[in-house]
């Protein structure tokens, strides 16, 4: 009997008549190979083979430009082992894609933070290894063809079964000579059988709850194997190299659904069991920032070799909830393992505030809509542009006043929640960046409309004209943080080299905070 291998990432072909035929790797793994441009900074490409639909037949993939294919995810979890073994602070950074991203779109993306990252001389030197990671998602629209197909029989005879109530009664019955009220009666029977199953194709179109169902049951689950995996190998390559005991520095940023793909991922390779894992809190026995952090340095370390340093979500569409709840949810209980946490948001980022929410709708269990919103467009709440101190007193309480939520300050929304519940220990480990009004250094909005020295309309019908313009192909709201701007420059470096170090490359936190006034974003940190 052969024995199971828990952190085997290959699986067996099996044939009709039950036979083995080899195996396929549930990744696909390159290293960034550059042609023109020398590569500083160590830089892979792994991808989930999880095909978009569960019964598509696996294809081998192309091989990315400016890639070179490993020849299994061994050997690609060897080199990135062997590549931090050879730094003297050694640093992995993951980065994670959100939903609607098709692997044109996902490869485009990380080739650009991946030369952002190599021209970054602040960056370079620092014993980084980036991989970028992808899980499958698809293009909205794609599934178009497959709606039929996919249907379950009954919400097709509901649309037939429509269709022939309208055409019995045009044909066989004179509409006007029925009385009014069936008239109104059988045209919402007929709206209701026909409306029902036409939301729900809609709904397959724009492919949010079938990446949310494969972010689940691939992403996570192929992002754990995959760090277990380097690991394990890590914890090898620093015995051979004299180096036992030592651990890297394990960070990620996550970008709009990716941010559930890491939070989610932290989670399940945090052992609930440990000894340092903080046991829940009431707001009675609540502890301050200061006494969480003594033993954050425990609390960190993961695996054999790693240890959890810094967490960038940007745009991240997890419900806004998870800053005040003192219930377990999977953000509050990753960010607490993390040395930094960064947040950068978007008041109008319409992906979030309407495609996102309307999606979310009938899941959320919220009776009004002012506690609907996502945390991607928390919003900071200082009279001026800059890095303002003080998202704590000296108590250690987070000042409610200066975060907004939708049209509410978290101070408006705790005080109609009125529950023991609700805690503001989530909110305090983050610092805060508000990129709604953002600008680049030629004065063009970065995820709005925005212009200098002239913010962008969150006004009801600013919102829609925005909305409008996103999808006409103008400001990329959602995505537009990764562009070759100074709000990229700050997303990789907090993930690389941290907060701290950040802010001395930009020569101090005078310095530093005035290019964030000059590029118009509201920072908020302790």
């Amino acid at each position: 009997m052969s024995s199971f291998d828990p952190l085997d990432v290959s699986r067996t072909k099996v044939t009709a008549n039950g036979n083995q035929e080899g195996s396929q790797d549930l990744f696909a793994a390159y290293q960034v190979k550059l042609e023109n441009d020398e590569l500083h900074i160590p830089a892979f490409f792994i991808e989930s083979t999880a095909p978009d639909n569960l019964d598509d037949k696996t294809k081998p993939l192309e091989e990315p430009p400016s890639c070179e294919r490993l020849p299994s995810v061994q050997a690609a979890i060897d080199r990135i082992a062997g590549q931090l073994a050879q730094q003297e602070e050694p640093k992995l950074v993951f980065t994670v894609h959100g939903f609607n991203s098709p692997r044109t779109a996902v490869l485009q993306s990380f080739t650009r933070s991946f030369l952002s990252v190599n021209n970054d001389t602040a960056i370079r030197k620092r014993g980084v290894v980036c991989v970028g990671y992808r899980w499958p998602s698809e293009r909205m629209l794609r599934p178009f063809w497959s709606g039929y197909s996919a249907a379950p029989f009954f919400l097709i005879g509901m649309v037939f079964v429509a269709l022939g109530i309208a055409g019995l009664v045009n044909f066989e019955f004179n509409l006007y000579a029925i009385p009014f009220w069936w008239r109104i009666l059988i045209t919402a029977v007929i709206a209701l059988m026909a409306g029902i199953p036409i939301t729900l194709f809609l709904l397959r179109l724009i492919v949010y709850f079938r990446d949310q169902y494969r972010a689940l049951t691939y992403g996570v689950p192929d992002l754990v194997d995959i760090i277990r995996l380097i690991d394990a190998a890590l914890e090898t390559a620093f015995k051979d190299a004299g180096r036992a005991g030592t651990r890297a520095d394990l960070s990620f940023i996550g970008h709009s659904m990716g941010g559930f793909v890491v939070t989610n991922t932290v989670r399940i390779l945090s052992d609930v069991f440990s000894p340092f894992s903080p046991p829940p809190k009431t707001e009675a026995k609540g502890t301050s920032l200061q006494e969480q952090a003594k033993d954050l340095d425990k609390r960190s370390e993961i695996g054999k070799a790693f240890r959890l340093r810094r967490l960038v979500l940007v745009s991240p569409d997890i419900p806004a909830e998870v800053l005040m709840s003192g219930r377990a949810n999977a953000l509050r209980s990753s960010v607490e393992r993390f040395e930094e946490a960064h947040l950068f948001s978007n008041e109008a980022d319409e992906v979030l505030r309407n495609i996102s929410t309307t999606a979310n709708f009938f899941m959320l269990p919220t009776k009004r809509r002012m506690f609907g919103y996502r945390l991607g467009n928390v919003g900071v709440l200082t009279p001026s542009y800059g890095i303002t101190k003080g998202l704590t007193d000296p108590s250690g309480h987070v000042a409610l006043d200066k975060l907004q939520v939708g049209y509410k300050s978290l101070a408006d929304l705790y005080t109609r929640l009125g529950s023991d519940q609700f805690q503001a220990g989530t909110a305090q480990r983050f610092t805060y960046f508000d990129c709604t009004n953002s600008i680049s250094d030629a004065g063009i909005g970065v995820v709005s409309a925005a212009k200098r020295g002239k913010p962008t309309d969150l006004s009801s019908i600013g919102h829609l004209v925005l909305l409008a313009r996103y999808v006409a192909g103008g400001p990329d709201v959602h995505s537009g943080y990764f562009a070759d701007n100074f709000v990229g420059s700050l997303i990789y470096r907090f993930a690389c080299i941290g907060y701290g170090d950040s802010e001395q490359a930009y020569n101090g936190f005078e310095v530093f905070s005035a290019a964030c006034k000059d590029h118009q974003i509201k920072a908020l940190r302790n």
